[in-house]
């Protein structure tokens, strides 16, 4: 089954600043979908007076903390919003562990497309468009329309480190202390292949990534939430699955 290509500035955060390839993921399409040439959100307003957040730390200091927390982190979602040629994109991540993900994505000409994957194997579906792009054919899209795609897990989907890694921003600066939906957050800024990117790290409790912002080229804003909470990843019902190469091998009608 062919897959998405998932070449990456770097691997700051998740799928932010990766290019589309031209085929789909079989191991789901988990940060395999880059939102390239999109952009989001402002990060909000400057965090208001008093103490610093980090008082005194260095940008290596802090996103090495960062780096700290992610790794103990059990489980979040990332939202990423931009716009593809001038069309809006969305890409919502739930992550419960490497291996463990959901994820649904919005990308015009495509349309929507999920994703599920745990167990070694990834499900995909989406609409027709997708379909024939995954498998290679109309009557294969059309044999397997509605049904999940089960193929393996064989690229970096659902990985903690490709979806966000702090420690990638080694020799970044810090930019002026800021918040993300409320929560104060310091920022670490650095340039990358013409793309700057700044990472929003939490100044109160667990020093988790709230937000990573790139501009330039690739252009994007990624947002993390829901640090912790239950989350349970499990794959579709068996009848409403196919395997990826029997469904590609459908005979032409």
């Amino acid at each position: 089954m062919k897959r998405y290509g998932n070449a990456h500035t770097k691997s700051y955060g998740t799928a932010h600043g990766k290019r589309y390839g031209k085929s789909v993921a079989a191991a789901g399409v988990c940060a395999v979908f880059a939102l390239a040439g999109c952009s989001g959100p402002d990060s909000g307003s400057g965090a208001g007076g008093g103490k610093s957040a980090f008082e005194g730390k260095s940008a290596d200091a802090i996103a090495q903390e960062a780096a700290a927390a992610m790794k103990t982190a059990k489980s979040f979602r990332t939202v990423t919003d931009g716009k593809q040629r001038g069309q809006r994109t969305r890409m919502e991540i739930a992550f419960a562990g490497d291996g463990r993900c959901t994820t649904t994505l919005d990308l015009p000409e495509i349309g929507r497309v999920e994703s599920v994957t745990v167990g070694g194997a990834s499900y995909s579906k989406g609409g027709p468009a997708f379909m024939k792009m995954a498998l290679g054919s109309e009557t294969a899209a059309k044999e397997a329309a509605g049904r999940w795609v089960k193929g393996a897990q064989s690229d970096s989907t659902c990985k903690r480190d490709t979806l966000v890694n702090p420690a990638a921003m080694k020799g970044a600066t810090r930019g002026a202390d800021a918040e993300v939906d409320g929560r104060r957050t310091a920022t670490l800024e650095m340039t990358a292949q013409d793309n700057k990117v700044t990472m929003h790290v939490a100044a109160e409790g667990k020093p988790y990534v709230l937000r990573i912002v790139t501009e330039g080229a690739l252009t994007s804003t990624a947002t993390f939430s829901s640090y912790d909470r239950p989350l349970e990843i499990k794959a579709p019902p068996a009848a409403q699955v196919v395997e990826a190469k029997a469904a590609a091998q459908q005979p032409a009608q």
